[in-house]
């Protein structure tokens, strides 16, 4: 069963950027969805965020609270549809929805030529280190 928390709307700053993200023995790069401006308290639940529609969602790889608990960071596959809709929350509870056709979030992609060093691009087919966390 879903528990859904109404808040009243807030002005949120969303961002996607591609990272590199150390996991295992290599970095992966992985798209990093920031949301700041709302309250991401550090609690007992474990935080999390997904993409999509409520039949094939994507769950994130990864998802982690801010220090200062005003903002949240989560890691998706770099070739996730960004459509349908952003959901997050703890547990079970869902704490926060928004449209990704409303607030037209255009990934930051990395040039892959000026990184240096081994690394492993994070695709929806290959997970890399991170399906050994899952």
């Amino acid at each position: 069963m879903v528990e859904f928390i109404y808040q009243r709307p807030m002005e949120l700053q969303i961002t996607a950027d591609e990272v590199l993200r150390g996991v295992g023995k290599r970095p992966h790069l992985t798209l990093r969805i920031a949301i700041r401006g709302g309250l991401f308290p550090l609690r007992a639940l474990e935080l999390f965020a997904r993409i999509g529609s409520t039949d094939r969602p994507v769950r994130a790889l990864l998802a982690e609270v801010d220090d200062d608990e005003r903002g949240m960071r989560a890691y998706f596959a770099t070739d996730v549809p960004m459509r349908g809709t952003l959901t997050v929350g703890y547990g079970s509870e869902v704490t926060a929805t928004i449209p990704l056709d409303k607030v037209k979030l255009k990934p930051t992609r990395l040039d892959e030529a000026k990184i240096k060093g081994a690394f492993h691009r994070v695709t929806l087919d290959d997970l890399g280190a991170f399906k050994r966390h899952r």
